[in-house]
């Protein structure tokens, strides 16, 4: 145990090379956890020729003692391949004792691999991380469809946690902070790419916001009866300030694309305010926003169990109530301090 020391996060960039929210939140456990055990937090970056200043900097200014840039050419596009040899042979190299990193389908898909490369253990779906008397770490993660919690620790090294989103708050940064950078270039030249990326299309959010990244989430289900009136929870969205989501009935019918739907086969979202517009509440959705600070649920059915969850509850129409709302938002030029 000894010989493995330092706390890893692993971080996602943006399409623009800017350092994901969810990155940015691993910070905060990063943080806390070394000073438990008195070890440095590191900030590993997978990059091809980018420009990753500015994710650097942010690493160093949110708690970061240092940043490692992983570099090839190889890394330019996201090769499951690649990124397992690269990170792999960069923990072999390097021996932390706690890798963390948060959930995507990127991360879901090559760390396992990286995992079983480099001899750790690893642990997903955390929802909070604390150190055993035996300072292993203890992870608290969601299990069951969400419906149970259990705790659970690494019996190897490294250890490493796949961490869901928005488990923790991003961590208050200190501009004046500096993490000095160490560029290492893994040797991939035995890699091939059994993939060829032959096309790249970013799907974008109907609303202000990316909905994993989004303060106010407005939520439709199949109470809005037909596809073309989600036009009503746009127009709402627009007004707040806020992403649009969508129920898997209405997903499943066409009605949005996959990238909207939240549950537990879509997005898991918690933001400080979610709307929960002609949702009836089925445990495969709440178990995707039933962390939201507040939720607002309009529905006709007074015994919807959305009002089992709801912090607020309207019994109604939809098609009616929505607009009315908008307006009145507009009219009033209301502004929402969540």
């Amino acid at each position: 145990m000894s010989e493995f020391q330092g706390i890893w996060v692993v971080a996602e960039l943006t399409a623009e090379g800017q350092l994901s929210e969810t990155s940015q939140e691993l910070l905060t456990p990063a943080c806390r956890l070394g000073d438990k055990l008195g070890q440095t937090v590191t900030g590993v970056i997978l990059a091809a020729n980018q420009d990753t200043t500015a994710a650097e900097a942010l690493l160093g200014q949110l708690g970061a003692s240092q940043v490692i840039r992983v570099t090839h050419d190889q890394l330019a596009e996201y090769h499951v391949e690649a990124y397992t040899a690269a990170l792999s042979t960069l923990i072999t190299a390097k021996k932390p004792n706690i890798v963390l990193a948060g959930f995507s389908t990127t991360t879901m898909d090559y760390l396992p691999r990286v995992a079983v490369r480099s001899g750790g253990g690893l642990i997903s779906n955390a929802i909070d991380l604390d150190l055993n008397p035996e300072g292993k770490v203890e992870v608290t993660r969601s299990c069951y469809a969400e419906g149970l919690l259990s705790s659970v620790s690494a019996t190897v090294f490294p250890q490493m946690v796949v961490i869901k989103k928005k488990a923790f708050p991003k961590p208050i940064g200190n501009g004046a902070h500096q993490a000095p950078t160490e560029n290492f270039q893994p040797d991939l030249s035995s890699v091939r790419a059994g993939v060829t990326v032959l096309n790249v299309q970013q799907t974008e959010s109907k609303g202000a916001k990316k909905l994993e990244e989004a303060d106010i989430i407005v939520s439709g289900g199949r109470g809005l009866k037909e596809a073309g009136n989600f036009h009503l929870l746009e127009s709402l969205a627009e007004a707040l300030g806020a992403a649009v989501g969508a129920s898997r009935a209405v997903v499943d019918a066409g009605w949005r694309p996959h990238s909207e739907q939240v549950g537990q086969t879509g997005k898991t979202v918690s933001p400080k305010l979610y709307f929960a517009l002609g949702i009836s509440g089925a445990i495969q959705h709440l178990v995707g926003m039933n962390t939201s600070q507040m939720i607002i649920a309009i529905n006709r059915d007074e015994n919807a169990p959305i009002f089992k969850s709801a912090d607020f509850g309207i019994v109604g129409d939809v098609l009616t109530i929505v607009p009315e709302l908008t307006k009145t938002i507009r009219d009033k030029n209301l502004s929402l301090h969540v």
